[in-house]
This record gives structure tokens, C-alpha cells and sequence, in this order.
């Protein structure tokens, strides 16, 4: 059963949500140890990782494409 200090604490946590739908500010009620919300972070790293990995060997291509062209 809940106590009124309970009872109080969840009336104000609801209307931090709703100032918050109203404001349109994304809300995400998922613990730090959701599987599912550490999966979507290791894939949005892993991605940003690879993206940036991808520029780098371009540009170390085009040094080196550059490097062999001024020594011939």
C-alpha cells in the first residue's frame, strides 16, 4: 500500500511528464541497464566508429596516392 509521501512523490513525478510531453521534450523512462537501450547505444557508437574509420583510411589513401605521385 502506498503512503502519503508515496502518493505525493508520484503526483509530482506525472506532472514533471506532462511539462515535459507539453514542452515536446523526448523522455526516455528506460533504465541504465535496459538491454535493449545498450544495444541501440553500442550500435549508434559502432556506427559513428566506423563512419569515422572509413574517413581516415580516405584520407590516408589520398596522402598516399599523393606521396607516390611527387616520387616518380
Amino acid at each position: 500500500m502506498m503512503s502519503e509521501e508515496d502518493i505525493i512523490e508520484y503526483n509530482k513525478l506525472t506532472e514533471q511528464l506532462e511539462l515535459l510531453k507539453r514542452k515536446r521534450v523526448p523522455t526516455d523512462d528506460r533504465g541504465p541497464l535496459d538491454l535493449t537501450k545498450q544495444i541501440e547505444v553500442l550500435e549508434f557508437r559502432n556506427e559513428k566508429l566506423h563512419n569515422y574509420n572509413q574517413k581516415l583510411i580516405e584520407e590516408i589513401r589520398s596522402l598516399r596516392s599523393k606521396l607516390y605521385v611527387k616520387g616518380n
